[in-house]
Parts: C-alpha cells; sequence; structure tokens
C-alpha cells in the first residue's frame, strides 16, 4: 500500500492551460470535456467527435483542460461556470488524477465539489448527459504492471464510488485500458514508463470508450483510424465493446441518465418490440416505414422486404433521448421454390453445407443467407464461381438472397440435423 501512495508523486504533469471551442450546428450533439492534460493530450475530444462522425453522428465539441487541475481546481473557476451556462448535450467531467484514486483528496471532498458542478450544468442544461471520465493510469516501469493494475483497482473503486453519489454514470476508459494491459504487456498505450499521459493508441482507445458508452453503441463498425495502426484500432474496438456494452451496470451507464433503447423479435413481417428504456416516463416509435406508435411495446407488420431503420424516442418530462437501430425483414412474400432465374439450390433440404448453382455469376452483386429472424450469416460480393458451397450447417430455416442490378430474388433453404 505504501509503494501504491509513492507512486503519484513520480509523475510528472504538464501545467499550461490548453482549451478549444468549435462552432456549433443547430442539430449537432454538443459536447463539452471539462479535464486536464489528460483529456487534451493528442486531441482526444476532437479524435471522439471524428469517430462519431463516421458513425452518423453530428457531433460537436469543445473542451476546457488546464494542465494539472481537477475538481479542486474547477469548482471555483469561473471560467468553467461561464462554459456551464452555454447549453450542452453532454458533459464529461475528468477528475484529477490523485482525486480520481482518493489520494490527493478523500472521496466524500470530491463528491462535494463534483455536486457543486453538477448543479450548475444542470441550472443551465437540465437534459444534459453527464459522465465522469474514469482515466488509466500509468505504468510506472516494465515490472510493476501489478503496480499499475493495483491503482486502477483503487480508481475504478473510487469513481464508482464518486459515480454513484453524484448519481451520474462514468466513461470506462481506465478499464478499457487495462482489458488490453492484461492481454499484451508492451506499453502501447503510453509513451514511455512512469507517463500517466496517453500517447495517440491510449488517446484512440480513450476516445473510443467515449463513444460506446456515451451512444450505448458498437464502436466496432467504425472504420477511422487516425493515424493508429488499422489492425492495432481493431483491436481496440472490440476491447471497448467488450467492456463498456456487457457491464453496462458496473458503469452505471444504464441507470442514472435517461436512455432510450430496446430489443426486437422478427417473425416474418411481424416485429415485437420490447422497450428497454431506462428513467423514461414513456416512449414513441417511428418503424421506418411511414408508421409509428406510441404504445410502450408495440407489435409491428412490416408488408415488404427490406432494411428499416427503427427509431425509440424516451420521453422524461422535457428531456427527450434517442435510439436507432436496423432491421431486416426477408420473409414477406417469399417464394417458396428453390430455384430462379439466376440460381437454385441443390438438394434442398439439405444435411450439411447447402450448394448454390449460380446461372451467370457475373451479373450478380452479391449472395447472402439471413435466418428465420431476419439476421445476416452470410455474405459474399461479386461471386466469380458458378457453384457456391455455402458455409451454413446449423439446422433451421434460412433465406438465400441473390442481388442483381434489376433487383433480387430469395430462395428459401432448410437444413435439417
Amino acid at each position: 500500500m505504501n509503494r501504491f501512495f509513492s507512486f503519484f508523486p513520480t509523475i510528472t504533469f504538464l501545467v499550461f492551460c490548453c482549451a478549444s471551442n468549435s462552432v456549433w450546428s443547430e442539430d449537432s450533439t454538443r459536447v463539452l470535456f471539462v479535464g486536464n492534460s489528460i483529456t487534451y493530450f493528442n486531441e482526444m475530444p476532437q479524435l471522439f467527435r471524428s469517430i462519431a462522425l463516421n458513425n452518423g453522428k453530428n457531433v460537436s465539441v469543445s473542451m476546457y483542460a488546464p494542465g494539472g487541475t481537477g475538481f479542486v481546481n474547477h469548482y471555483v473557476d469561473p471560467n468553467v461556470y461561464a462554459l456551464f451556462r452555454e447549453p450542452w448535450d453532454v458533459v464529461v467531467l475528468q477528475p484529477g488524477s490523485g482525486e480520481s484514486a482518493g489520494a490527493s483528496w478523500p472521496v466524500d471532498t470530491t463528491v462535494y465539489r463534483g455536486r457543486i458542478l453538477l448543479d450548475s450544468i444542470y441550472s443551465y442544461s437540465p437534459c444534459a448527459k453527464v459522465f465522469i471520465y474514469q482515466i488509466p493510469y500509468g505504468v510506472p516501469s516494465e515490472n510493476d504492471y501489478n503496480v499499475y493494475f493495483s491503482v486502477q483497482d483503487r480508481i475504478r473503486d473510487s469513481i464508482t464510488k464518486l459515480s454513484d453519489s453524484m448519481g451520474i454514470p462514468f466513461l470506462p476508459a481506465g478499464q478499457c485500458a487495462r482489458a488490453y494491459y492484461e492481454m499484451h504487456q508492451n506499453l502501447l498505450l503510453h509513451g514511455g514508463y512512469n507517463d500517466i499521459h496517453p500517447n495517440l493508441n491510449g488517446s484512440f482507445l480513450v476516445a473510443s470508450t467515449f463513444y460506446s458508452g456515451i451512444f450505448r453503441e458498437q464502436v466496432s463498425q467504425t472504420t477511422y483510424y487516425s493515424s493508429v495502426m488499422p489492425d492495432t484500432a481493431v483491436i481496440f474496438f472490440n476491447i471497448v465493446d467488450t467492456v463498456v456494452l456487457n457491464h453496462l451496470n458496473d458503469w452505471r451507464l444504464n441507470t442514472f441518465n435517461l436512455s432510450a433503447d430496446f430489443s426486437s423479435n422478427i417473425s416474418g413481417g411481424d416485429v415485437s418490440f420490447s422497450s428497454l428504456a431506462v428513467n423514461a416516463v414513456n416512449v414513441e416509435w417511428d418503424f421506418g416505414d411511414g408508421n409509428s406508435s406510441s404504445e410502450t411495446n408495440p407489435t409491428h407488420t412490416y408488408t415488404s422486404n427490406g432494411e428499416f431503420w427503427v427509431t425509440q424516442f424516451a420521453f422524461q418530462n422535457s428531456c427527450i433521448d434517442s435510439i436507432s437501430k436496423k432491421i431486416t425483414i426477408a420473409t414477406v412474400g417469399v417464394n417458396q421454390v428453390t430455384t430462379v432465374e439466376n440460381g437454385a439450390l441443390q438438394c434442398n433440404p439439405v444435411n450439411g453445407n447447402p450448394l448454390l448453382y449460380l446461372q451467370n455469376p457475373s451479373i450478380v452483386s452479391r449472395v447472402e443467407v439471413l435466418d428465420a429472424t431476419g439476421k445476416r450469416v452470410f455474405l459474399l460480393e461479386n461471386p466469380t464461381e458458378n457453384n457456391l458451397v455455402l458455409p451454413i450447417d446449423t439446422a433451421g430455416s434460412y433465406f438465400v438472397v441473390i442481388n442483381n442490378s434489376s433487383g433480387f430474388q430469395q430462395l428459401r433453404l432448410i437444413i435439417t440435423d
């Protein structure tokens, strides 16, 4: 334990102020970051914005991050309160490194200061979603990863108490960094040992965590990598999706804020929706085909095949949150034959991998296989062979969709035990 406390004074801070402001657009999600050098290193808020834009989110960011500061500084800083007077959709508060672990100040003292900040935010932006940034700490030396893990445990415990006491969730960037270092002790996320500041890789991992936590969406669909190696970025995305989305309760991400969410069950053209909204008084639905509903758990019948974006709106007093998810309908009016103009299934029903024969592969843009719920289980674009072995061997009912320039054709496929 003594070694843990001796770790904090060895970290060097950059003591200067870094602040940036963005030009807002009226339909953008406005995000404010209040922190210190751990926030502003590598323009992390801009990395977050680029990831969000890549995923179709119109996001504007602004940052106030004087080096070496924490709640102890921010709650008496008039510049912070001047920023809070602007309207915000999301505010991310980063405690100082010592505050994060309860080392420089007792957690209860940091809670007191955080509540003052929170009251000011809500007085001007009552519907803002406010998050605490759980920082990734530095690794003291090549042989001290266990000390790093111990510090991250302490930070997680302190941030969890801070989160519960303030009634706001936290973004588990420290847990994502820890997950990486548990697999690879190669200092990929930091520029050197005994340096609390992340390098570009580390900041990109943090920004990915923020995207997944704030929007509660998978970040693995992202194709923006900044200057991070693409295969490294994909590793980060997979870590983030696993750590953040599989443990929402641990980070209080589905506990405190108003959050829209839902699940769906597809049976032919009939889809039943179950609301998973948190802290919502009521919800409304847009089914993506021109129809809507104000029921909590509606059932909707689609009359055509295709991909539809379903949006749920969650309401709490004057506040609103929304989430959109894509569903695929592929069983409406399906011809129950196994031969069409462009192709045929050999041996249907079949036990094992089915064989698809294409009459003219050059005119086919893609072949996909959907299960009975409409979920895609196989995709091949621009096939070149006449005979295709479909790598599907799980018993069940499927639909093979053959796409060409004039539309698509569907074949019913049955795989037996």
